[in-house]
């Protein structure tokens, strides 16, 4: 059939042409100096994040560095694929997509007493009434490439699905932070071993290792499905190897494969498009599979822990500089404290030494905002990435960034309330339930750009802290100009004396550029009152 750490089947594409190519994870090093591969090509976005993960996870527990200065070498002297391929290979018959044995992510029950259902309906976002990537799947055949794509990706992003279907490790759509890298005044792309790097942790940082002797410990279907159903059992941190994080296998699914046959040419596989000589056009399913319980936790998730449990992060709508605090640095308010992923951890502590070759970094956030089963969303942002090697200069930028946040957020707040007061009487039963998310997902998306120049500057300069006085100057400003506009927008200000109630309007705009220098926002920009009283009558 096909083996997922030995086959060519994962979709890439090189630095020199812009055609797709399966190559073997052990192959991602193959003419890495004359035309080296650079991304992933899958054909739904959420597989391309899935297959990051595998790749990052067989690396993870085949080939991790041993301390910091190894995992530098690796870097800058890629291995060649002969020596991905030898380490992979005593771990290779966990990956087995068919056969008689073990089965890659799949149960080892045939789950013969189950009715089939479409392969399409492993897609997460099929539990919805629409998809966001497909139409009209419910009864092809995927190639078995595709086939592996989709149950890996279910597993590892796994919502709750019903009585007795469990979540993955990290909870039901979980969260994923990569860091990506781009370098100055070269025109080659990073390599994909090099994004896949910059995600592996060092045994040291990590605290692990893994040998072939730990392979039932790592992935739970080469041995009989810890099941939960009444009477059965949880599976917390102790219960297994600690990067069985990557290879959590919550659902009980078997492909069905011993009815695949050959194909003819015409068969096309439903995804990718491409002729395939075999098509899996079913699986079977069953509840009650592995309950991952306690504080696992995943190198490349963040995680809040509010004093009694570590809970994964889950995206709810798109990501953007408001949550800086968490995914990039650590925060922590009275009742929880937000951790960055350990990779982004691990980057802010050493990627310095990068830096100084003319590295420059970002954060790719992905993941589905998930209502219990069904998807809203699938989504992705990226979010600049200072590395600064002073931890007094960085503690000084982690300080900005959050006092930025939070004004931000200031600003927000009495731009909502302006609106209100101008849309609605103070006696209004609309006024409580006005959400007016338009309104806060405008000004988070609109003002991003402005809060990244501002944090670049104070992270790029000689003279941190007189750098960070003006750009919180700054910041107050265009924050103060932005509000101003922006409620003018949504209650049509140019147009006031042809409104109901202009007089309510005037006073509401007013009363926003007065909340705009309240003694909450001047302390976070550190604005003293005389420079904030000239600020107000210049506004």
């Amino acid at each position: 059939m096909l083996n997922l750490a030995l086959d060519e089947w994962i979709p890439a594409r090189r630095a020199a042409n812009n055609v797709c190519t399966e190559l073997a994870p052990w192959q991602i090093t193959m003419d890495i100096d004359d035309d080296p591969f650079v991304t992933l090509d899958a054909p739904r976005a959420d597989f391309n994040a899935a297959l990051m993960q595998f790749l990052i996870g067989l690396l993870q527990t085949t080939f991790a560095p041993r301390d910091a200065d190894q995992w530098f070498e690796r870097m800058e002297l890629p291995p060649t694929p002969e020596e991905l391929q030898a380490a992979f290979r005593p771990f290779a018959h966990a990956f087995e997509l068919g056969g008689q044995d073990a089965r890659f992510m799949q149960d080892q029950d045939a789950l013969a007493d189950r009715e089939p259902l479409p392969i399409s309906a492993l897609l997460i976002d099929m539990a919805g009434s629409e998809t966001h990537f497909v139409k009209g799947l419910a009864h092809q055949g995927f190639s078995p490439a595709m086939a592996a794509m989709a149950l890996y990706t279910l597993q590892t992003n796994a919502p709750s699905g019903g009585v007795g279907h469990r979540t993955s490790v990290r909870g039901g759509g979980p969260l994923t932070t990569l860091v990506l890298a781009t370098r100055d005044n070269d025109d080659r792309q990073p390599t994909l071993w090099q994004t896949l790097w910059l995600n592996v942790l060092d045994e040291e940082t990590l605290g692990y290792s893994a040998t072939p002797a730990d392979a039932e410990r790592i992935f739970p279907w080469l041995v009989a499905t810890r099941t939960s159903e009444k009477g059965g059992r949880d599976t917390s941190p102790e219960k297994a190897h600690p990067l069985q994080v990557f290879w959590g296998m919550p659902r009980r699914i078997r492909l069905d494969l011993e009815n695949i046959g050959e194909s003819s040419a015409e068969c096309v596989c439903a995804l990718s498009g491409q002729p395939s000589a075999n098509i899996v056009s079913a699986y079977r399913t069953k509840n009650y599979g592995t309950n991952y319980i306690g504080a696992w936790q995943h190198p490349l998730s963040p995680y809040s822990y509010d004093g009694k449990e570590l809970l994964c992060m889950h995206p709810r709508g798109s990501i953007n500089y408001r949550h800086w605090l968490g995914l990039v640095q650590s925060s922590k308010d009275s009742k929880t404290e937000r951790l960055p992923a350990l990779v982004v951890q691990r980057f802010t502590d050493g990627a310095y030494r990068l830096e100084r070759e003319g590295w420059r970094f970002r954060l790719w956030a992905c993941g589905y905002d998930m209502d219990n089963m069904k998807p809203r969303c699938w989504f992705e942002s990226t979010l600049p990435l200072f590395p600064i090697q002073d931890r007094n200069t960085r503690e000084m930028v982690e300080s900005a960034a959050e006092r930025m946040i939070e004004a931000a957020g200031h600003f927000l707040g009495n731009l909502r309330g302006a609106i209100k007061d101008a849309w609605f009487a103070a006696n209004d039963p609309r006024r409580k339930s006005a959400r007016l998310d338009h309104v806060s997902d405008a000004f988070w998306q609109e003002t991003e750009s402005a809060f990244y120049d501002g944090l670049g500057a104070v992270a790029g300069a000689a003279d941190t802290q007189a750098k960070r006085f003006e750009q919180f100057q700054n910041w107050h400003r265009y924050l103060q100009v932005y509000t101003q506009n922006a409620f003018d927008l949504w209650v049509d200000y140019n147009q006031i004396t042809d409104q109901s109630h202009p007089r309510r309007i005037a006073e509401a705009r007013r009363n926003l550029r007065r909340f705009n220098y309240k003694k909450k926002i001047k302390d976070l920009l550190e604005i003293s009152d005389k420079r904030g009283s000239a600020q107000q009558e210049a506004a």
